[in-house]
């Protein structure tokens, strides 16, 4: 999951100025003075005013400048990966934290409530074979009929009605942020992994096998009613042996309808490039 950016901020120190400071000296005169008479010095020759040689400034004395420190913070250590539950307890870790989600209420609503890892691993290795299990949905099954209308005591027609019982289903898939849920995918990838390995695939990467879902739903051909049913027992057929021939993950995708459709695909095509870049 999820591959996490960490911003490193360098904090510059700054060099302060050096200064030379010259000082002067001052010489005060006494508060009181007294005169003394002194006897007249014999006259002699000027002498000529010796004069001090001026002084020879000293050569200036290089000051070293400390190299500019440029202090950095620390990297902050990433956060440590919970410690991850057995297969069998893993409802109580995965549901709350699902729940916990900015649509987490939605999902609770729409969510198989037990066994919930197995059940999406069992759905997805379906998925990617382009069927659809029988039993294990990681969801909670439809108890909504399909809208038909009746042509003639043979023929139906499928109402767009139908697809409306699957809005609330889609909707909350569509909604859940893509980062946080490829962050938990991530974290609890060994689960998911554990749970395919039961399938009897060994050492195969479940990871390859969602991708291989993923494009088996966004391959999949779509066609648009009005569709036209039979009853030949107690489940209905498209009466157009073409579309009747269709996978079963194309055949759910009509049932879904063309809105739905188009919404899952494009959020898959998302999940799809995250997860082509954490691979």
């Amino acid at each position: 999951m999820a591959n996490k950016s960490l911003t490193i901020i360098a904090a510059i120190s700054v060099i302060g100025l050096l200064f030379l400071v010259y000082l002067a000296a001052t010489f005060d005169s006494p508060d009181s003075t007294s005169t003394v008479e002194l006897e007249q010095p014999i006259p002699r020759a000027p002498q000529p005013v010796q004069r001090a040689p001026a002084p020879v400034p000293a050569p200036a004395q290089e000051v070293e400048v400390p190299d500019q420190q440029v202090a950095e913070t620390p990297e902050p250590a990433p956060e440590p990966m919970p410690e991850l539950p057995s297969l069998n307890d893993s409802d109580s870790f995965v549901l709350p934290r699902l729940a916990a989600l900015e649509t987490g209420e939605s999902l609770m609503r729409v969510l198989a409530s037990e066994d919930l890892i197995r059940k999406f691993v069992v759905f997805t290795d379906n998925i990617a074979g382009g069927n659809l299990p029988q039993l294990e949905y990681p969801v909670q099954r439809m108890t909504e009929e399909m809208v038909v209308s009746s042509l003639d005591n043979k023929l139906y027609v499928m109402e767009p009605a139908s697809y409306a019982r699957f809005d609330e289903i889609i909707d909350t898939i569509v909604a859940v942020d893509v980062e946080q849920g490829l962050s938990l995918f991530l974290m609890m990838g060994p689960l998911f992994q554990t749970a395919f390995a039961e399938l009897g695939y060994g050492d195969r990467s479940f990871d390859a096998v969602l991708l291989e879902a993923i494009d088996s739903v966004l391959n999949a051909r779509t066609v648009e009613g009005p569709l036209q049913l039979v009853k030949p027992s107690v489940m209905y057929l498209y009466a157009e042996q073409e579309i009747e021939d269709m996978s079963s993950v194309e055949k759910q995708l009509i049932r879904i309808g063309p809105d739905n459709t188009r919404k899952l695909k494009a959020k898959l095509t998302e999940y799809r490039a995250r997860l082509m870049v954490t691979r």
